[in-house]
């Protein structure tokens, strides 16, 4: 169940209110009850009777409209906790092939709300209905309930030929929603390709073709739901209602009943009737996210390796030696030897396609070496990323820049004195940019409010705040021009006091010079 991850408390106070809110339907059927035999053989005070009831629906109120906000707060709350469980994956899980999607963070997990939590509450309530609507029947008259009552179990054979099926339908649905959320990321990244190739309306078929899929398949799972849901009803009306009201009818006329208790009956069958067939209603929406549950459940169940964050702050001496690594039975590189000191600028030339990424990956510990070995003063580090990218910051070719303020781009949330984080800011050249806009400045997302080399800098200053022994520029500066090159290449090479080791495959003369050592592969 998903409200596991509600607080107890408020699972046994909403069951409170759920009780006295299906209450409601009893008093309603009793007081239905008094006045009808009023009006057969007055006795008492109507004005009492009618005091009574106004009192008991004002307090009955007051209580559902709590029940309601408590329902809300209990969805709020697990959706939070859903949602945290989600974004620990997202973030902490390394295996890319299991990784979740936008797609799953917003539209799956929404269903989640609205057809599993949502349904499990109305679950409750409607049981609990049922249970004192059916009660209250049996006092009235035992008899007269229990026909209305196996009567009103018919619609299962409804739900039992139809729910497996909805499930099926559901999963393909969600599979095509996964789709068309990709295909529209797609298209967004790639509108500025499409013009430039004047390829717009095949990327607007592409587009238009997965939302059809995507569309059909809901389509599908919907009609079968409603197909489900009115069959049940026609069902319930026919097996719940108009066969038990003749046979009340036919107590009332042979006396063995009165008119009031059949008028009571009949209205309290309504809500153990009406609540059978919602619950089937909501098994239905749970069966719809049944695919996107049984995929939570499997994320709920990670858990995230109990490391240390290691964060060291010198090395003696890097060794590669005769390394190579094969992907999918296909040789990237072989027999690559590399000594690095501190303090030492190293730049690994490749052309393009050789695999300078993988061997980045490899000395972060994020790729294993199939042959050679990997060590890091004496220490093997070959795959074991939790002891080796703690040495590493990294520089990337395209920086990643979120969309908060520059403060947050630069220290990700990490706690750092001002002296600290002023010093990063001069170094990385960025002083210009926070006295103009302030570190409170909002960045659009990937940066589109900051010119390359600005975003360049913010990814250095977070690189420098990180203050690990050897810094990794990643084609740091191959998309920038040559200018702005030799300035990112002065943060780096002459003010950065540590070890610096730039992957690239076109850098100048001029800046060639500024390295200590530079490494021709492939």
């Amino acid at each position: 169940m998903a409200l596991r991850y509600a607080q107890k408390w408020q699972v046994v106070l909403y069951g409170l209110l759920a009780i006295i809110k299906s209450l409601q339907a009893v008093f309603v059927a009793y007081i239905m009850q008094q006045y009808i035999n009023f009006a057969q053989k007055p006795q008492g005070s109507l004005l009492h009777l009618l005091i009574f009831a106004v009192v008991g629906l004002f307090g009955f109120g007051i209580m559902n409209i709590l029940y309601q906000a408590l329902k809300a707060k209990i969805t709020q709350d697990v959706n939070l906790k859903i949602k945290t469980i989600a974004t620990n994956y997202m973030v902490r899980a390394r295996d890319e092939k299991a990784k979740i999607d936008v797609s799953f963070m917003t539209n799956d997990l929404k269903q989640l709300e609205t057809n599993r939590i949502g349904a499990e509450l109305e679950i409750i309530f409607n049981v609990l209905q049922f249970l004192a609507a059916i009660i209250s029947a049996v006092i009235g008259s035992w008899l007269l309930s229990l026909i209305f009552l196996i009567a009103s179990l018919t619609p299962a054979l409804v739900q039992k030929l139809l729910g497996p099926k909805i499930e099926a339908k559901s999963a393909v649905w969600e599979s095509d929603n996964r789709l068309y959320t990709n295909t529209v990321n797609d298209t967004v990244n790639g509108s500025a390709m499409a013009d430039l190739y004047d390829v717009e309306p095949s990327m607007i078929s592409r587009l238009i073709h997965s939302a059809q899929k995507m569309e059909t398949a809901l389509w599908r799972t919907n009609f079968l739901k409603g197909t489900a849901n009115e069959t049940t009803i026609a069902v319930a009306y026919i097996f719940g209602i108009f066969i038990p009201f003749s046979f009340g009818i036919y107590l009332v006329t042979r006396g063995q009943i009165m008119l009031g208790t059949f008028m009571m009956v009949v209205q309290l069958a309504n809500n153990f009737i009406n609540p059978i067939v919602a619950v089937f209603s909501y098994v239905n929406d749970m069966k719809t996210a049944a695919p996107i549950w049984k995929r939570f459940k499997k994320i709920s169940r990670f858990e995230a390796p109990e490391t240390t964050p290691h964060d060291a702050d010198h090395f003696k001496q890097l060794i590669v030696k005769d390394a190579g690594v094969k992907l999918g039975g296909r040789q990237i590189f072989k027999h690559v030897d590399l000594t690095i000191y501190p303090g030492k600028k190293l730049l690994l030339v490749a052309p393009s396609g050789w695999g300078k990424s993988t061997l980045l990956n490899v000395l972060t510990g994020n790729k294993t070496l199939n042959e050679g070995s990997y060590q890091i003063d004496g220490q093997d580090l070959n795959g074991k990323w939790n002891q080796a990218h703690g040495y590493f910051s990294f520089i990337q070719q395209k920086p990643f820049i979120l969309n908060d303020t520059l403060k947050y781009n630069i220290t990700l949330g990490r706690s750092v004195s001002e002296d600290r984080l002023k010093q990063v800011i001069n170094a990385a050249g960025l002083t210009p940019l926070v006295s103009e806009k302030g570190l409170d400045y909002m960045l659009s997302a990937n940066g589109a409010n900051l010119s390359g080399g600005q975003n360049q800098r913010v990814e250095i200053a977070r690189a420098l705040l990180t203050n690990r022994p050897i810094l990794i520029a990643d084609e740091a500066t191959s998309s920038l021009d040559n200018e702005l090159s030799k300035r990112i290449h002065q943060t780096i090479l002459k003010d950065f006091k540590g070890t610096v080791i730039e992957v690239a495959h076109k850098v100048s003369d001029e800046e060639k010079g500024w390295f200590d050592q530079v490494v021709k592969l492939g």
